[in-house]
């Protein structure tokens, strides 16, 4: 669809005066494409280089184009996961999440952005520190400012389970009209509505986005429980507290909708929605020994588009045709996506092959024909590696290779190389973490540390250690090091006088 409207717009700046860079100027040039008939507007496909496919696509959409009902939708972009203040393996990313904010603001600009969705997770922890709330401030102020030439863009953020959301919510009363801190449980039925004045018709286009906050089932279902006392008692588990929740939102959108047909709506979550792949960076919420809730609980409730986030890495989820009994079998099937972190933040979203940004994006979602669009997020984080070999290599070719990544070290051996640390400190710029896969081990009789039944005193703990770990008797230079390590330890145990 973006490149038909593309081919509109071109076609409009080949008339006198061109076209004005607005939205607008799509509809000006939507209205100039209506007026011709099929055979012109094949002519001008021609003329204007456009593919075959295209051609018949805008020969196909001058019957929609005509139609007085036909809206032109709005501009989404969905994102999460921000995780402001964190770190990896100790390295400081201020700088790295600076940039990609700084990315975002300049995209939201440049795609002519109507609405950005935070889904969950801004700060790393529920106490951020005061360069974390600052960065926090300076993003929210700029993408909220007042345009000269458009409506502001509404930005709505919603808590994750790294966030406070009471801290998170702190003033939000007391915000700019299109800055929208959901991070109470009890709005969630209450959508942001955002309205934007159409061209061709009298009516604004609104599109309603229902913000849900992290919903932890032992916090959230108490309040939950009151908002539906009706129901039946809500269970222990995030399925749980996530179908009351959906129960609320699918009610206030039936009611809507019955005033409003073409009402699009948007749900923003922070969950994990079962048969998405997780990484090794997002904490732990499991409760009860589940942590998922089904993707059939987003079917047939007249979503349009489930905004998620919680889990890093970027990646569209399924969610099955309503099976549920009165479901709207002929709704628009949910789009659902994870937008995934703006930084990579562990060694599990590695690229490969590897690559500066490690292929972090977000979510661009027009709301006319809910066309998405992956667009890579412009962070310059160094590429995270994973290697994995023998120290000949990993000193020799690969160090070459990739010296100015941030690589993960598995070091391949039969016993530990002497001063294999520094040597690798030395190869490459960056070696966040390091470690050593012994292949020859002798059996150890399916134990998995040293066995200190064998041990009389603290010198044969550390010497079975090592006998254990290098499958050796630790030399005479070292057994040296080890009595002299033991002898400090002891001193440094001893009572004082």
């Amino acid at each position: 669809m973006r490149c038909i409207y593309g081919f509109i717009v071109g076609v409009m700046a080949s008339r006198p005066g061109g076209v004005r860079q607005r939205r607008s100027g799509v509809h000006d040039s939507k209205n100039y494409v209506v007026a011709m008939s099929p055979d012109v507007v094949w002519r001008c496909a021609v003329r204007h280089r456009c593919t075959v496919g295209c051609r018949l696509d805008v020969v196909r959409l001058l019957p929609r184009l005509n139609s007085p009902r036909y809206a032109w939708g709005m501009r989404i972009l969905h994102t999460s996961d921000w995780h402001i203040g964190r770190r990896l393996k100790g390295v400081d990313l201020t700088e790295y999440q600076r940039k990609a904010l700084d990315w975002l603001v300049e995209t939201v600009r440049r795609e002519r952005v109507d609405v950005v969705c935070v889904s969950g997770d801004v700060y790393d922890s529920p106490m951020p520190s005061a360069a974390s709330v600052d960065i926090l401030d300076d993003v929210l102020t700029r993408l909220t400012a007042d345009a000269d030439d458009r409506p502001a863009v509404d930005v709505v953020v919603t808590p994750g389970n790294h966030d406070s959301a009471r801290k998170l919510g702190f003033g939000a009363h007391m915000m700019r009209d299109n800055l929208h801190l959901r991070c109470a449980i009890d709005d969630i039925a209450t959508p942001v509505i955002v309205r934007r004045a159409g061209r061709d018709d009298p009516r604004p286009e609104s599109l309603a986005i229902y913000a849900l906050p992290y919903l932890d089932p032992d916090v959230a279902r108490p309040t939950l429980q009151a908002m539906l006392p009706d129901g039946p008692a809500i269970p222990r588990s995030h399925e749980g507290v996530m179908a009351a929740a959906m129960t609320l939102v699918e009610a206030d959108l039936r009611r809507r909708r019955a005033e409003d047909p073409g009402l699009r709506a948007v749900l923003m979550a922070h969950a994990f929605v079962s048969g998405a792949a997780p990484s090794d960076s997002e904490r732990n919420i499991t409760v009860g020994g589940v942590d998922g809730v089904p993707a059939a609980l987003f079917a047939g409730g007249g979503i349009d588009y489930l905004a998620l986030g919680h889990l890093h890495r970027a990646q569209q989820v399924r969610i099955p045709a309503p099976a549920a009994p009165g479901a709207d079998a002929s709704a628009h099937p949910t789009s659902a996506r994870y937008a995934g972190s703006l930084l990579a933040y562990s060694f599990s979203e590695a690229c490969m092959p590897p690559k500066t940004g490690n292929g972090k994006s977000v979510v661009v979602v027009d709301t006319d024909d809910m066309a998405v669009r992956q667009l890579p997020v412009g962070s310059d984080q160094p590429a995270l590696v994973q290697l994995r070999d023998t120290p000949e290599r990993l000193l020799g070719d690969l160090a070459e290779r990739y010296c100015d990544d941030w690589v993960s070290i598995t070091v391949v051996c039969d016993a530990y190389p002497h001063d294999m640390y520094r040597r690798l400190d030395a190869a490459y710029r960056h070696p966040l973490e390091k470690k050593f896969e012994i292949r020859r081990r002798r059996d150890t009789g399916g134990r998995a540390m040293a066995d200190l039944r064998r041990s009389h005193g603290e010198f044969d703990v550390v010497r079975e250690f090592v006998r254990y770990t290098l499958d050796r008797e630790p030399t005479e230079a070292e057994g040296d090091v080890l009595r002299a390590a033991v002898e400090q330890a002891r001193k440094e145990q001893e009572p004082c006088d």
